[in-house]
């Protein structure tokens, strides 16, 4: 009798992992809420308190505390600026993109005609619904019945 309890409690015990490994976790605050992933979100610390901190945990003096914030302050210029720059960039190669991509419709209408040319427009847009929708599909969901990665084809059903 004392086996089939103890029988009993390791398989309630291995059931009770198995379902709660099976449930996907995301990451919750303190709160309870959900915690939204996203670099943007998290603020950079000031120069000063970064230095602060290094002060503390290395001992640092008030003399390589101050060339430590000012070092800090630097990279903080210089990380800014790139960013700036970059943003330029992302914004510049985006114009560029529109620019083209307008061209090459007005290309194709004009080889196609207007009525043959908004066909093809409606077809790429329930294509562009068509992908959105799958996208949303997470692949936990049951109704999502497509297989993913290399062993499976390069191509979804």
């Amino acid at each position: 009798m004392k086996k089939y309890a103890i029988l009993l409690m390791v398989s309630v015990f291995l059931f009770g992992m198995s379902v709660e490994a099976q449930q996907p976790q995301s990451p919750q605050r303190h709160d309870g809420q959900k915690k939204n992933i996203n670099r943007g979100e998290k603020p950079q610390m000031s120069a000063a308190k970064r230095a602060g901190y290094l002060a503390v945990d290395l001992e640092l003096t008030d003399a390589q505390r101050a060339k430590v914030q000012a070092l800090f302050e630097k990279q903080d210029k210089i990380r800014t600026e790139r960013q700036a720059e970059i943003k330029r960039l992302k914004e510049q190669e985006k114009a560029k993109f529109e620019s083209e991509r307008n061209a090459q419709e007005s290309e194709m209408e004009k080889i196609i005609g207007a009525e043959k040319f908004q066909q093809l427009k409606a077809k790429q847009n329930q294509h562009h619904e068509k992908m959105k929708q799958r996208r949303e599909m997470s692949p936990n969901d049951s109704t999502c019945d497509r297989k993913r990665g290399p062993r499976h084809g390069s191509r979804l059903k």
